[in-house]
């Protein structure tokens, strides 16, 4: 049996109302959508997404700052390594002074003169170190060395003399007698130590530990024979020491060295000279060692550069001044009675050593200023394709949504006419009472 007209309850209406309500909402929440551009507006609309969506949003957002992050850093290292060009123009104008020094056709005054100019030289280097900085941070002062690994103590022989004569045996297992220092080596445990207590650098025998300094080997003709005369020069201190024993040539290629290690703990194996090497020199630079240092109280720079805890870049500056580049106590003027011109010629070598140091410095600033190019494109490519997975979850579709919208439109349009030609259909039944 069907259903007859009814007065109390318009079931047609109610039909046409809920179908009208369903449309509005979906109508309201596609409104919502397209104005937003966004899918996921609430977590109503897609829970798991919109957490998976945030957590990539997140990423994103990390990573930015951390390109910002990166290219703070690499802006300090470049701050860092035009400074270190600075100090590299000094350094190499200090070392054209020494060089013009070691020539004795300067005077004792002349050597005066320049080394005027060598401290005020020497001055700047310490003020570039105390005073370059990025944001307030000090970069070459040694405030954020970090860890600084070991320097070993090393020599080598920096200028010789080939002798007038070879003897009968040139070159015997790898010693070279036709020069007047023919070979060097370390001899004591003390060379590989670094300099402290009582060291033997002033004394004939060097039992102490390793110093920076140079070692000035001559021929001279004392009247009675022709010798070598030792005399070394200690970097730090400037002292100057002439060996009390005059040393003779080599007899026959000798399984011990000549100059046992009257000096600095180094042994030389002498060639075999004679009179006509007389005024003939050689010259050995030694470095001393440098323990590693920890320097927990000068921590390295922590750059962060990626979006994670614990994504970061660790970079350590060391100190660049004229204590840890260890030519403080450069004096061009520094002689001896038989070595007019030691103090210059043994500040090329500490110039040449604190070059070695300060280009190493510059090579490790040059890769960190690579690294940090690497890590901010690296970031880059990263905040982009997690940007583009959070996009495919949480943006909206326009044109579907368009769509969708426009369909809705007219269910709403129809349903909204639908609902009012139902409310009209229950006036029929006052036509029954006429």
């Amino acid at each position: 049996m069907g259903q007859g007209i009814a007065i109390v309850n318009n079931l047609l209406a109610n039909n046409v109302s809920l179908n009208l309500n369903r449309n509005q909402e979906s109508l309201k929440n596609i409104v919502t959508q397209l104005s937003s551009g966004l899918r996921i507006n609430t977590a109503a609309d897609d829970p798991s997404g919109l957490a998976i969506a945030t957590n990539l949003q997140t990423q994103v957002s990390g990573f930015q700052t951390a390109v910002q992050n990166v290219q703070n850093a690499n802006n300090a290292a470049q701050v860092a390594e035009g400074a270190l060009q600075t100090t590299t123009d000094i350094l190499q104008r200090i070392r054209s002074l020494a060089v013009e020094a070691a020539s004795d056709i300067n005077s004792n005054s002349d050597r005066t003169n320049l080394q005027v100019e060598v401290t005020q030289l020497l001055l700047e280097v310490n003020r570039i170190s105390q005073n370059t900085n990025f944001n307030g941070a000090s970069l070459l002062d040694g405030s954020h060395a970090g860890f600084q690994a070991q320097s070993t103590a090393f020599l080598n022989i920096t200028a010789n003399s080939a002798l007038a004569t070879n003897g009968n045996f040139a070159q015997v297992n790898g010693i070279n007698y036709g020069f007047l220092a023919a070979t060097v080596a370390a001899v004591a445990v003390g060379f590989g130590t670094t300099v402290g207590g009582t060291s033997g650098v002033t004394a004939a025998q060097g039992a102490g530990g390793t110093s920076d300094g140079t070692i000035e080997l001559q021929v001279v003709n004392t009247g009675v024979s022709i010798a070598v005369q030792e005399t070394f020069v200690n970097s730090a201190t400037g002292v100057v020491c002439v060996s009390k024993t005059l040393y003779g040539a080599a007899g026959s290629a000798a399984a011990v060295p000549t100059i046992a290690n009257a000096f600095d703990n180094v042994g030389v194996y002498l060639g075999t000279f004679t009179t006509a090497d007389v005024g003939t020199t050689a010259y050995i630079k030694i470095s001393q060692n440098v323990a590693a240092l920890t320097n927990p109280n000068n921590p390295a720079f922590n750059f962060q550069s990626a979006a994670d805890e614990g994504d970061v870049i660790q970079v350590g500056i060391q100190a660049t001044n004229t204590s840890t580049l260890r030519i403080s106590n450069i004096n061009l003027a520094l002689s001896a009675s038989n070595a007019p011109s030691l103090g210059a010629e043994d500040a090329i070598g500490q110039i040449d050593n604190a070059l070695e140091r300060l280009l190493t410095q510059r090579a490790n600033i040059g890769a960190v200023i690579v690294r940090l190019n690497e890590d901010a494109n690296n970031d880059n490519v990263a905040a982009v394709n997690l940007q583009a997975s959070e996009s495919s979850i949480r943006d909206l579709n326009t044109g579907a949504a368009t769509t969708e919208f426009t369909k809705l439109q007219v269910l709403v349009q129809v349903g909204t006419s639908v609902l009012a030609q139902s409310n009209a259909n229950a006036q029929t039944v006052l036509g029954l009472f006429r």
